[in-house]
């Protein structure tokens, strides 16, 4: 056996579990984020463009937070179902309706339905949370502390994916490979950081010192845009580490899910280190044991997916079976890169809820 052919198998294995492990935590002192003297008002902010399927959970979950002061914000965004009508019937939600965007520059409509919820809230942090989330009851009296201890100007959060479909638990691998490229464990930095565009909750002197979703109003994605932005004004970024804050069912169909990350990828791409594409080829040869099925192969995908269900547990409701049909997850992830990059190459407009984006 030649014994150096081992030598990029293991070490993409190791920086995959690596960046899955929350070694600060292992290693330090853990932090007790103390509650602030009083409650500072928080503004949960919620742009919705034909949500009627997702919003009565999303805004039961809020109604239910235990938090002393807050208010709820639903931004229509032009819907043509009955997103308006549901909101209006859940008590403390105030709802906007969207106006047509700017003309004076290429707005993206979650964008813009985000900027005019910050237009009127009255909180001294703002949560931007997306209609298909679902919070749970003690979210924000977790999540606050975390921000203001931290010192952040924001803080974001992994999500649990409920996963209520057979197809959607076999994608553990897909979830873990995706979240080691942002290594949210790490501390974050310009083009390597973690944070999701379900849960962006900013202090408002920081969101509003970076000019808000006006200076990504052309993106195809907010997140890391203003993540990066907040890099730069120099800014700190805090991930919450513990449970869950909330739950989440990103895409219903396989079809939507190869589109979404097929969007996310794209944008990504522009946000992301230029050997990002390195860590995940190196990630992949580490997951399949180089693609060999001697002896030491399949120790390295035994290994590899073993380690997958372990990690999976804490990110959602996976299947342990998924763990093995790793082929499936990275399959999928290797699709999606590719049309990304045929739809960057090509400047393709980018399609969503029923509205073309030219790129800028």
């Amino acid at each position: 056996m030649d014994h150096s052919s081992w030598v990029v198998p293991t070490l993409g294995l190791v920086v995959f579990m690596a960046r899955l492990v929350p070694w600060r935590d292992v290693f330090k002192a853990k932090i007790s984020w103390k509650e602030p003297p009083s409650w500072p008002k928080v503004s949960v902010i919620v742009p919705a463009r034909n949500e009627e399927e997702n919003l009565p959970t999303l805004l039961r979950s809020l109604q239910a937070l235990d938090y002393p002061d807050y208010e709820i914000i639903v931004v229509d965004d032009r819907s043509s179902d009955r997103t308006a009508e549901i909101a209006q019937s859940y008590d403390r939600v105030r709802l906007i309706r969207g106006v047509d965007r700017p003309t004076d520059k290429r707005w993206g409509g979650k964008q813009w339905a985000c900027q005019q919820g910050a237009n009127v809230a009255s909180g001294e942090i703002l949560l931007f949370t997306d209609a298909d989330t679902d919070h749970a009851p003690d979210s924000m009296r977790r999540a606050v502390p975390q921000l203001l201890g931290s010192g952040a100007g924001l803080l974001s959060a992994l999500p649990y994916h409920a996963n209520p479909k057979i197809w959607e638990r076999l994608l553990g691998p897909i979830q873990l490979i995706i979240i080691a490229l942002t290594a949210p464990f790490a501390p974050p930095k310009s083009k390597r950081l973690f944070v999701i565009g379900q849960y962006l909750m900013f202090r408002r002197e920081a969101y509003h010192a970076i000019g808000g979703h006006e200076v990504v109003a052309s993106d195809f994605a907010e997140d890391l845009p203003l993540a990066n932005l907040l890099i730069e004004a120099g800014h700190k970024i805090h991930v919450y580490r513990g449970s869950a804050l909330f739950k989440v069912r990103m895409y219903a169909s396989l079809v939507e899910f190869i589109r979404g990350w097929r969007r996310n990828f794209r944008s990504g791409f522009v946000y992301a280190s230029p050997l990002a594409g390195l860590w995940a080829t190196l990630m992949v040869i580490g997951i399949t044991g180089g693609m060999r099925f001697d002896l030491a192969g399949i120790l390295g995908m035994v290994v590899a997916g073993g380690f997958i269900a372990w990690r999976q547990r804490l990110i959602g409701n996976f299947s342990p079976i998924g763990a093995w049909l790793w082929p499936l997850s990275i399959g999928l992830f290797v699709w999606a890169t590719v049309l990304a990059i045929y739809d960057l190459l090509l400047r393709r407009d980018m399609v969503w809820k029923g509205r073309a984006y030219t790129p800028g």
